[in-house]
């Protein structure tokens, strides 16, 4: 008759909820100090926010530790060490994320040098953003003699003229700070002397 029965079910893995723990506390320290800096300094915090976003992250990571050492621990010595986990835990996140950072910079250095070589190849003056960013100055004195050669846009009425210039790339690590192309306006006065500039992302133009 035993023969006839099915063997009996293999008991089920226990849930690994140090293991789930162990991810969640850095994830809910990080978010939580996003939260609790925005609710206490505002959107736009002054001073060093990335340092202050990181003090917060601590605090809330010791509560979240601390309560993650009393639901999952007995013994006092590994409450503690949830307590500290949860306030190195952001910490430990935040160096990870500038090591590897650090890490893919050279490959991201590289890949910046062989679009600037080919940019110069074709024939462009101007592949840099520090270059369009000097030529783009220039380019306010004498709109008509630019080294941004001819403007994509030029809009012209009875009190002068706008010039457009837009740089689409390549962008190098430290200058690839906004999405998207740059742009350069230039406005000159009817005699076609340049009366100011200003550098903007191209996202932002106005009509």
């Amino acid at each position: 008759m035993d023969d006839l029965l099915p063997p009996p079910a293999r008991p089920g893995r226990p849930m690994p909820w140090r293991a789930l723990g162990a991810l969640f506390v850095p994830a809910a320290a990080l978010a939580a100090g996003t939260g609790l800096q925005r609710f206490f300094e505002g959107p736009i915090p002054p001073g060093d926010a990335l340092l202050r976003w990181m003090l917060w992250s601590t605090g809330a990571g010791l509560l979240a530790g601390t309560l993650g050492g009393l639901a999952l621990e007995k013994k006092k010595l590994f409450f503690f060490f949830w307590a500290a986990y949860g306030a190195g835990a952001p910490w430990a996140v935040a160096g990870l994320v500038a090591g590897a950072v650090a890490a893919v910079r050279p490959v991201r250095e590289g890949l910046a040098d062989q679009r600037e070589q080919a940019c110069r190849a074709s024939g462009r003056s101007v592949c840099t953003v520090p270059e369009f960013t000097a030529a783009c100055a220039e380019a306010s004195r004498d709109p008509g003699r630019s080294q941004l050669r001819e403007p994509q846009q030029k809009l012209c009425d009875t009190q002068g003229c706008t010039f457009r210039w837009v740089y689409p790339g390549p962008f190098r690590p430290e200058t690839r700070t906004v999405p998207g192309a740059l742009l350069c306006s230039v406005v000159a006065d009817p005699a076609g002397k340049g009366v100011r500039y200003a550098l903007i992302r191209a996202s932002e133009t106005p009509p």
